[in-house]
C-alpha cells in the first residue's frame, strides 16, 4: 500500500512535500490511507464529517475518528451537518447533500489549513461500482471511463487497490476500522451492485477489477480521440453573431455522427437527451421551433439552430421623468424637448424617435417587451397590433424579441425603439412642441 501511494505521486508528479488533507470516514479505505500518509511522513491534516444521520453510530464513528488521530498524533478537525435539513431546503436527496457539504468543507479547510490536496479513500471496487451506476442511468463517453484519479485539487490514491487488499493492509497492521451498517442495506443502488452484481462479475472473471481498469484506461485515451472528433466538428459547424450561438443545420446533418455532435455540444447548456433527439428530427422543419433549458433557449431557423442565453429582462426598466440622460442594458437614451414650426423635419434615423410633446405623460417608462403588449403603428391610423405579429412581420430571432425595448407614456407604448412609433404619438401639422428620444450604445 506504501508502494502504491509513493508511485501514484510521482506518477503524477506531486511534490511529496506538498500538504494533503485526508477525508477520513473511518471505513477501512479512510483508515488505510490516513495511516499510510502517517507512515510515509507526509503532511497531513485529517478531516471527518458527522452527517448526523445514523444516531449513535454516526458518533460512534466519529469517537472511532478522534481516537485513532490522537494514538497517531495526527491533527485533525471534525464537522457535525444537519444533512436532512439542507437536502430538504434544497430540494436534494439525502446522498446529494451530504456530498455538497462535505466537499465544499474539505475545499474550505485546504485553504485553511494551507494544504495542496484533498485524499479521498476511492478504490477499485469503487471504479467497477461507479462504471455500472453510470451504465444505469446513461451516459456518455466520459462516463464509461470511470473515477478520474486526480481531479482539481482531488487525489484519489487508491484506485489500483481493490477492497479485500486494503482489508488485508487494515489487518496486517492491526489498525480497526468502522462499518457502516447501511452499506448492507439494498435499498441504495450502490449497494445492489456491490452486492449482487459485482460478485457475479468476479464470479464470470476473478481479474474482473483489473480488467474494470483496462478498460477505463482504454477509454481514456478514446475519449481524447473523441473529444477530439468533437471539437473539429465544432470549428466546422459552430460560429457567433451578437451574442447568439449559431449551429448550421445542413453541416450538423451531413456530419458523420449529428446526434452525438448535437449531444456533447448542448449537453453543457443544460439540454438532455430527449430535447436533443427533438432538435435534430427538427431539422428540416418550419422556422421558428423553440427548445428551452434553464437559462438557454435554442430556436430552429432556415439556416441555423440559434441558441442563446434568456435571462429575464422583464422587470428591468427606467423611469424617464424628465429631459436629459438615462440607461437600460448597453444603451444610453437622451430626451429634449423643443418648440417647432412648419419647417421642423422628424429625423430619419431609426434610432431617434419623435413625438407630440403634449400628448405625452411623464414619468416616461422604458422597459422590455412582455406577451400581450400592443400598440398602433405609425401609418395604421389607430390600428392595434401586437408587437408579437410586428416581430414575426419583421423576421425578428427569439433573441432579437427579447432584447426589443419599448418606451411607454402611461398605458401606451409609444415606440418600439429602433423600429416603429404609435400613430397617435406621431409628429403632425398642428404639433407644437417635439420630444425627441435618441439611442446610443454606451
Amino acid at each position: 500500500m506504501l508502494d502504491t501511494i509513493k508511485k501514484f505521486l510521482k506518477e503524477h508528479d506531486i511534490d511529496e512535500k506538498a500538504g494533503f488533507i485526508i477525508t477520513v470516514s473511518g471505513g477501512a479505505d479512510s483508515i488505510t490511507l490516513l495511516h499510510a500518509f502517517k507512515y510515509l511522513n507526509l503532511r497531513i491534516h485529517a478531516l471527518h464529517c458527522n452527517f448526523n444521520l445514523r444516531g449513535k453510530e454516526s458518533n460512534m464513528d466519529e469517537q472511532f475518528v478522534k481516537r485513532f488521530c490522537e494514538t497517531y498524533g495526527i491533527p485533525m478537525s471534525v464537522k457535525r451537518f444537519e444533512t436532512r435539513e439542507y437536502a430538504q431546503k434544497k430540494g436534494i436527496s439525502i446522498e446529494m447533500a451530504a456530498r455538497e457539504l462535505r466537499y465544499a468543507w474539505f475545499e474550505e479547510m485546504r485553504l485553511k489549513k494551507k494544504m495542496d490536496y484533498i485524499v479521498v479513500g476511492h478504490h477499485a471496487d469503487d471504479l467497477a461500482e461507479t462504471l455500472f451506476i453510470n451504465i444505469c442511468r446513461g451516459t456518455g463517453i466520459k462516463g464509461l471511463t470511470g473515477i478520474r484519479p486526480v481531479k482539481d485539487k482531488i487525489l484519489r490514491p487508491l484506485l489500483s487497490r481493490s477492497r479485500e487488499e486494503i482489508i488485508a493492509y487494515i489487518e496486517q497492521n492491526q489498525l480497526g476500522y468502522r462499518t457502516d451498517s447501511t452499506n448492507n442495506s439494498l435499498d441504495y443502488v450502490r449497494n445492489k451492485i456491490r452486492h449482487l452484481i459485482i460478485p457475479v462479475c468476479k464470479e464470470i472473471n476473478p481479474s474482473f477489477l483489473n480488467t474494470v481498469q483496462e478498460n477505463c484506461n482504454t477509454l481514456k485515451e478514446v475519449e481524447q480521440i473523441y473529444k477530439y472528433g468533437i471539437d473539429c466538428l465544432k470549428a466546422n459547424i459552430v460560429s457567433e453573431e451578437n451574442g447568439e450561438i449559431l449551429i448550421d443545420i445542413q453541416k450538423t446533418m451531413a456530419s458523420p455522427a449529428p446526434y452525438t455532435f448535437l449531444f456533447e455540444f448542448l449537453r453543457p447548456y443544460g439540454f438532455n437527451a430527449t430535447q436533443i433527439e427533438d432538435i435534430l428530427h427538427s431539422n428540416e422543419a418550419i422556422p421558428g421551433k423553440q427548445f428551452e433549458a434553464g437559462e438557454y433557449l435554442l430556436t430552429k431557423g432556415r439556416v441555423y439552430w440559434r441558441l442563446f442565453n434568456i435571462l429575464e429582462k422583464e422587470e428591468e426598466r427606467t423611469l424617464l421623468a424628465d429631459s436629459g440622460e438615462y440607461h437600460l442594458d448597453d444603451y444610453t437614451f437622451t430626451l429634449g424637448e423643443q418648440e417647432i414650426d412648419n419647417s421642423f423635419q422628424v429625423p430619419q434615423d431609426s434610432e431617434i424617435g419623435c413625438f407630440d410633446l403634449d400628448k405625452i405623460t411623464y414619468p416616461l417608462v422604458l422597459r422590455h417587451w412582455s406577451t400581450g403588449d400592443w400598440f398602433c403603428p405609425l401609418g395604421m391610423k389607430r390600428s392595434k397590433k401586437k408587437l408579437s405579429d410586428l416581430f414575426t412581420d419583421l423576421k425578428f430571432s427569439a433573441k432579437q424579441k427579447k432584447e426589443c425595448l419599448i418606451l411607454q407614456s402611461g398605458k401606451d407604448i409609444i415606440w418600439v425603439v429602433g423600429h416603429r412609433i404609435d400613430d397617435r404619438y406621431k409628429v403632425s401639422p398642428a404639433t407644437k412642441r417635439v420630444l425627441t428620444v435618441k439611442r446610443d450604445t454606451k
